[in-house]
């Protein structure tokens, strides 16, 4: 297992090395705004996409444990709208312990996208399946976890010329409320949360093509970012604290993948202590592949709606 500092270091070598990459416009996109994968929620659009590896490292997490986690996800699209992903990954507590987190699958439909206002939103459903994680991620219970969402993304591109330095600016959110399929297992309540987050984000990429020319191959590849994350429990949880966290990183976008580099701030004792790191390397599928694997099942989608 590779220690933070030296996985940090990789990531930041990935970087530096590729700065003669061609941008490709296959991410999540409405009109000029180009909407790039983030680390604590998800971006509002659906692409064929491995995110791989994704890895942090706490020094103190909820439970006063040191923690690290090593996960992936991929998202396929079944029509050029609609997709699935799956993530898994193990983690490793101390004291505490090894484990596998549970299966995760979410099905996305991106209904909506206003390119003059670089404006789109996403719905989702998430299940947690129970009986597939191991170890510390076993869990006390042998139900599933359900989580509508939704993901939302705004770009400023519309902004004024006399603002025009403001227009490389955007917003994504997201919000989810993760409910167990029963209340109690074994006599234990099982929690409801109410989960929450937005990033802001500057894209220098979206400035140099819109606002002014960057003279720097790596400097004009940069999106500073800032992500927010906050849980709530609202059924069955006494008492109720909110929980989350604080992450401003950097994302560098090159042709056909990005890398990502973000602290963890917690926000309260409840959260953790200390600050961690995060890092993930992601890869588009539907760049790299684009007539085969990054190519959605249905191209012309299949008459039940737009895009499906």
């Amino acid at each position: 297992m590779l220690s933070p500092p030296r996985w940090g270091l990789a990531l930041a070598a990935i970087c530096a090395g590729a700065g003669l990459a061609t941008p490709a416009f296959a991410h999540s996109v409405c009109g000029d705004r180009i909407f790039p994968a983030t680390l604590a929620i998800d971006d509002p659009g659906v692409n064929d996409e491995l995110a791989l590896p994704t890895l942090s490292w706490v020094p103190n997490n909820g439970d006063g444990a040191q923690e690290f986690d090593a996960s992936f996800a991929w998202t396929k699209t079944i029509t050029p709208r609609l997709g699935i992903s799956v993530s898994a990954g193990p983690t490793w507590q101390h004291p505490g312990g090894y484990g596998w987190a549970p299966l995760d699958t979410e099905i996305k439909y991106q209904p909506l996208c206003i390119p003059e206002a670089e404006f789109m939103f996403a719905v989702g459903f998430d299940v947690t399946w129970a009986g597939t994680g191991t170890g510390t991620q076993a869990g006390a219970g042998s139900q599933n976890t359900y989580s509508p969402v939704l993901n939302a993304g705004l770009g400023f591109g519309s902004l004024p010329e006399s603002m025009k330095y403001l227009r490389p600016f955007a917003i994504t959110s997201q919000f989810d409320v993760a409910a167990p399929g029963r209340d109690w297992t074994n006599g234990e309540p099982n929690t409801t949360t109410f989960d929450w987050g937005f990033t802001l984000q500057y894209s220098l990429p979206y400035f140099n093509a819109h606002v002014a020319e960057i003279d720097n191959a790596f400097l004009k590849r940069l999106i500073p970012i800032v992500e927010v994350t906050f849980s709530t429990p609202i059924h069955n949880a006494a008492p109720q604290i909110t929980t989350g966290t604080v992450q401003p990183g950097v994302i560098y976008e090159a042709g056909s993948w990005q890398v990502a580099l973000e602290a963890i701030i917690p926000i309260n004792g409840a959260s953790g202590h200390g600050v961690g790191v995060i890092g993930e390397l992601h890869f588009f599928l539907d760049d790299i592949f684009p007539n085969t694997l990054g190519r959605p099942i249905f191209p012309h989608g299949l008459g039940i709606a737009p895009g499906i």
